[in-house]
């Protein structure tokens, strides 16, 4: 006996040989074990397991500016690195005191927490010139290209990298950083150097947007009240490359049914002379508390000038606030258990 298959346009002729068979009495196979999922468990153990891995390889954003900067005016630096390197920079703002609520709302929208959902939602956009972790992805590209097939050897960065984020931290100072790149360094150096210091950038996004994931069904009501978006602002000053570090939140804790939440806005910066500036806004309906802490008494001293025409520009937007000026920084929050541990101390 034999079977032929069924024909189609650009299937050839098969005939298979069938051997005749006694029958056999079927035999049920005992049931599978049930075996039930905790999507949560499994979401919260990849959240995890991806935070405990980008935490070991995170740097600050200001030492991979710095030496970008440095590394442009080296001629033979290759065309394409050049370009993204100069993307990259583009998201650095001048530290000239003209900052306005405006250019922090455009940081956050290009700050790189949105990223994928945006490639999700528009498969086509292209986010390059749009979005930080785009840029730092594509110089990632770019140098490792450049690099391939050299050797990798161990590149030591100077300074320490600063604490990683996570949710609830709130936002904390990271020092200027001036480059650190010789002016006489092999270009060999100076690309193992960039693509070390951008390897850390991206890591240190990735704990940015785990930062600001929304909280889970299954974790605290209190914690499922509170939305959190981390992100950091690129400057330059003449000291160097300097980063801001934001905390932008809504707060539903405590609000009443058709109550508006409130909105937190942390942020915390260190440049020169002033040293480490800490800022803590809270705005709920027209009442605003601010609250703003100097390390340093020249820092001090300038937020104390400043008080009157931030008190009445405030006023100007018929907002009625409360201003505290301190010495010091604002109190931190305690990590809970299970955070990670330093252990390079």
């Amino acid at each position: 006996m034999t079977i032929a298959p069924i024909q189609g346009p650009l299937t050839p002729q098969v005939t298979l040989p069938v051997t005749p068979v006694r029958p056999v009495i079927p035999v049920t196979p005992p049931a599978a074990p049930s075996i039930e999922i905790n999507s949560g468990q499994v979401r919260a153990q990849l959240i995890a397991k991806t935070a405990q891995e980008a935490a070991g390889r995170q740097g600050g954003l200001a030492p991979l500016v710095a030496d970008l900067s440095q590394a442009l005016r080296n001629p033979m630096l290759p065309a394409q690195v050049r370009s993204a390197a100069a993307l990259v920079l583009a998201q650095a703002r001048p530290a000239d005191g003209r900052v306005s609520g405006a250019d922090i709302a455009k940081a956050l929208a290009q700050s790189g927490l949105f990223l994928e959902a945006r490639l999700a939602s528009e498969p086509r956009a292209n986010p390059r010139g749009q979005d930080l972790k785009a840029e730092l992805l594509v110089l990632r590209q770019a140098l490792a290209a450049w690099l391939a097939g050299a050797p990798r050897a161990p590149v030591r960065t100077p300074g320490r990298a600063p604490p990683p984020p996570y949710r609830g931290a709130g936002a904390s100072t990271q020092p200027a950083a001036s480059p650190s790149l010789p002016s006489d360094a092999p270009l060999s150096a100076v690309g193992q150097r960039l693509l070390a210091e951008t390897e850390g950038a991206v890591a240190r996004q990735e704990l940015l947007q785990i930062a600001s994931m929304p909280a889970g069904a299954d974790e605290p009501l209190e914690t499922q009240l509170v939305t959190r978006w981390m992100f950091e602002m690129p400057f330059t000053t003449p000291q160097g490359a300097a980063v801001a570090q934001f905390e932008v939140g809504r707060d539903r804790r405590g609000t009443q049914e058709g109550e508006e939440p409130a909105w937190r806005v942390a942020f915390s910066l260190d440049i020169e002379p002033l040293g480490p500036i800490h800022a803590r806004v809270s705005l709920r309906a027209a009442q605003m508390t601010v609250g703003l802490w100097a390390e340093r008494e020249v820092g001090l001293d300038r937020l104390r000038q400043g008080q009157d025409l931030l008190a009445h520009a405030l006023r100007q937007a018929d907002l009625s606030a409360e201003i505290a000026i301190q010495a010091g920084s604002p109190p931190m929050r305690a990590p809970e258990a299970g955070r990670l541990v330093d252990q390079t101390s």
